[in-house]
């Protein structure tokens, strides 16, 4: 029952709010090797952001080779984006990251970086990622973000798995392109939930009429 509890409560905290247009703060960061750095210095590249942290058991490695699959699929040359692995788990050193890059075949040319003193916090929070310390476990969505070259959101790609398609259409996005899908989803979804309702009304409607008695 606790553990329902704890599910339940948990599922709230991390209840993500996945919108574009939201802005990466300027926060220090920290790269595996001990340097400290800005988010601003990502400007200039449109960049995929992958939120995670080096003791993940599954989802976290299963993110990074997706990545590294949909990369490797990719139309776009490496030149032309960045790949910054971004741990909110403030127990992550720049040594955990270092292990996490030999662990998972990590490309040199991506970034490995931590945020102390709940920068992590800050930049997810700002751009509607959410997450939860479940005792040293956390609960995290399975998300990676493409961000604009001034650092805005534009892109969330979802799961464990991205195909150099998703990869391209996600730049192609952070890039400036219109992202009609994202900007007309939800009407779209209004009026299929609109039409569907007005059918069942209309149905209803129409069996009523027949099961009328007809008057000579």
């Amino acid at each position: 029952m606790n553990a329902l509890v704890l599910a339940a409560l948990l599922s709230v905290s991390v209840a993500p709010e996945f919108v574009v247009g939201k802005s990466i703060p300027d926060v220090r960061v920290i790269d595996e090797n001990g340097r400290s750095r800005s988010t601003s210095e990502w400007k200039g590249l449109p960049t995929i952001v992958a939120p995670l942290y080096t003791r993940c058991p599954i989802a976290c490695p299963l993110i990074v080779k997706g990545i590294q699959r949909g990369v490797a699929e990719s139309a776009k040359s490496p030149t032309e984006y960045r790949v910054v692995i971004l741990s909110f788990d403030p127990r992550d050193t720049p040594a955990d990251l270092r292990r996490f890059r030999e662990r998972n075949h990590i490309p040199l040319s991506w970034s490995l970086v931590i945020a102390p003193d709940g920068g992590a916090r800050t930049i997810l929070d700002a751009i509607g990622y959410r997450y939860g310390d479940a005792g040293g476990v956390w609960a995290h969505p399975n998300a990676i973000v493409a961000l604009t070259r001034d650092l805005k959101t534009a892109k969330w790609l979802f799961g464990t798995s991205y195909d150099g398609g998703a990869i391209d259409n996600a730049l192609a996005v952070a890039g400036g392109r219109r992202d009609w899908i994202a900007r007309f989803g939800p009407i779209l979804l209004a009026l299929l939930l609109l039409t569907a309702l007005l059918s069942v009304i209309y149905l209803v409607t129409l069996v009523g009429q027949q099961k009328r008695p007809r008057h000579a």
